[in-house]
């Protein structure tokens, strides 16, 4: 989805000394790891093996988050097939005879509420690997056996579900001859501050994502249809985050200096920076007229140059960075000096600084209400809120004194 923004609302004071930063992110020989990447605070968490999972599983069902029921698959590791004439009974019979034949599975190069999973829906109530049940509303009932081929040609059949009652996932698989049979439950609630929480068929669950919260891009491959010869193939590049968006520029005389963001024209697509900005013929190069202007979550606005690619020896990106722009000072951090710790596990405090009473609200991010208590202090005022009872995942702190409304994320991880 693109969108125009005119960012009238943008305070310039205070990034007259903005510099840009130079900085890189090493995946490795072969480009092993994932990369997840904050602008404001550099990489996030500690690089993971980008082969170590096959299954990617939404840590939400809330209708209104879009990646609700979203199930990625790890194109790293093999190919993907919905098993033609199955349900979700069939696991002990499919037949994996003719797969060459079937058309492979892939996640959307546009959005992470579309993952391969996903992509065999019918329409309607159905998932892709699942019904709605639309009698009980107790889940999401297992409606299709996929397939697996591993690079090293083995075969995995697998189905799934999900149980809202429990907030968990059923992942049932077995070998390609029905031996090796077995059952892995996810419950994802634990998981609820990250995008995805991750499975090897057959292994232990893999918490392998930072906060969604603390990262704006990823260092990865993907797959993505290149076109003509083979649509879809693996490729080197950046994604970014859910609730970042970001605009490309191209061609521009100076990426350096070019301040075309205020007018530029912005997209959710994950792909946007994508893989692109380079090309090989022997080596690679680097597109030098084009910029990206990456809106983060907190509504800063940064200048993103890539400059440099190692290729598959040392899987290096090089770049440059800056913060151009941030939501004005009255309206984004006037009325909260501070939250911390931020993750909070049972205690989170809130810095108020108002020069009136103000309301102080916790919201989830459907927009219920959760906490919310009156600041009778006309000055600095520490605010301690419980969170014991909160579920993992992530909210929204607002401080509103009448005269103007502050709203910073906080994290809840048990």
């Amino acid at each position: 989805m693109k969108k125009g923004l005119l960012l009238s609302f943008l305070a310039f004071a205070g990034f007259s000394n903005a510099q840009l930063v130079n900085d890189s992110v090493a995946m490795g020989a072969g480009y092993a790891n994932n990369i997840w990447y904050s602008l404001q605070n550099d990489e996030q968490g500690t690089a993971q093996a980008a082969n170590n999972w096959d299954l990617g599983f939404a840590t939400t069902i809330t209708p209104s988050n879009p990646l609700a029921a979203s199930i990625i698959f790890n194109s790293k590791i093999g190919r993907v097939y919905a098993v033609p004439g199955t349900d979700g009974n069939d696991l002990a019979t499919a037949d994996t005879t003719g797969m060459a034949s079937w058309t492979t599975l892939y996640n959307s190069e546009a959005t992470w509420s579309e993952g391969a999973l996903n992509a065999a829906s019918a329409g309607g109530t159905d998932y892709g690997w699942g019904n709605y049940d639309a009698v009980n509303h107790t889940g999401i009932v297992k409606n299709r056996v996929f397939a697996i081929k591993y690079t090293n040609n083995s075969v995995k059949l697998f189905t799934v579900s999900l149980s809202f009652m429990n907030q968990e996932y059923t992942i049932e698989y077995s070998n390609a001859d029905h031996t090796g049979t077995g059952s892995t439950t996810i419950a994802f609630t634990p998981y609820a501050a990250k995008n995805f929480v991750y499975l090897p068929l057959g292994g232990s669950v893999i918490d392998r994502e930072p906060a969604s919260a603390s990262w704006d891009l990823l260092f990865t491959q993907y797959a993505a249809n290149i076109g003509a010869p083979y649509p879809f193939n693996m490729v080197t590049g950046v994604l970014h985050n859910v609730g970042v968006e970001v605009a490309e520029v191209h061609p521009v005389n100076n990426p350096e200096t070019d301040n075309s963001f205020g007018t530029a024209t912005y997209s959710e697509d994950i792909n946007t920076i994508g893989y692109d900005w380079k090309t090989f013929s022997g080596t690679y190069s680097i597109e030098d007229s084009l910029v990206y202007f990456v809106k983060d979550k907190d509504g800063d606005y940064w200048r993103l140059i890539m400059t440099g690619f190692s290729g598959s020896s040392l899987g290096k990106s090089t770049f440059k960075k800056e913060k151009v722009a941030s939501l004005s000072v009255s309206e984004n951090k006037a009325l909260i000096s501070g939250i911390f710790p931020n993750p909070a596990a049972n205690n989170v405090t809130v810095m108020i600084d108002s020069k009136s009473n103000a309301t102080v609200k916790v919201l989830n991010l459907t927009g219920q209400v959760v906490f919310e208590s009156a600041a009778t202090s006309n000055a600095l005022e520490a605010m301690n809120i419980s969170t014991a009872d909160f579920t993992n995942g992530v909210y929204l702190v607002q401080v509103s004194n009448g005269a103007a409304t502050t709203t910073q994320r906080l994290v809840v991880q048990h």
